[in-house]
């Protein structure tokens, strides 16, 4: 019987990460399919940027557009600076420029946003 109950909770064990992997795989998704019930999750999107706000503390602002809805995308300055690492720097991110991030969708101060996490999560076209 105890045999039984290591091969139940190894197979449980296999399940529950498969599942986790699942929630942690990007999911390409139009930016205006974005809502408060998919917060948590891992999205790509792709959009041209329409407003850039650089930060005096080395964050960047964006507002990415695909023509039907926008998003906000914050760049934290240590992503700025691994960026930078990659030759990628502020100015890079211009207005109407084509933008694919692959981030965490999240919510601050009511507002829903894109969180990219690495470098790579970051392609600008």
């Amino acid at each position: 019987m105890l045999i039984f109950w290591f091969i139940f909770t190894s197979f449980l064990g296999l399940i529950l990460i498969y599942i986790a992997a699942i929630n942690l795989q990007p999911v390409k998704i139009e930016i205006s399919k974005i809502s408060p019930e998919i917060i948590g999750r891992m999205v790509l999107i792709s959009g041209k940027i329409t407003q850039k706000t650089p930060n005096p503390a080395g964050h960047l602002f964006l507002v990415i557009s695909d023509n039907k809805s926008n998003i906000q995308v914050p760049i934290f300055v240590s992503l700025m600076n691994d960026l930078k690492k990659n030759n990628i720097t502020e100015n890079d991110f211009k207005i109407n420029k084509i933008i694919t991030i692959n981030g965490l969708v999240g919510e601050y101060r009511g507002q829903l946003q894109v969180l990219p996490r690495k470098a790579s999560d970051i392609n600008l076209k």
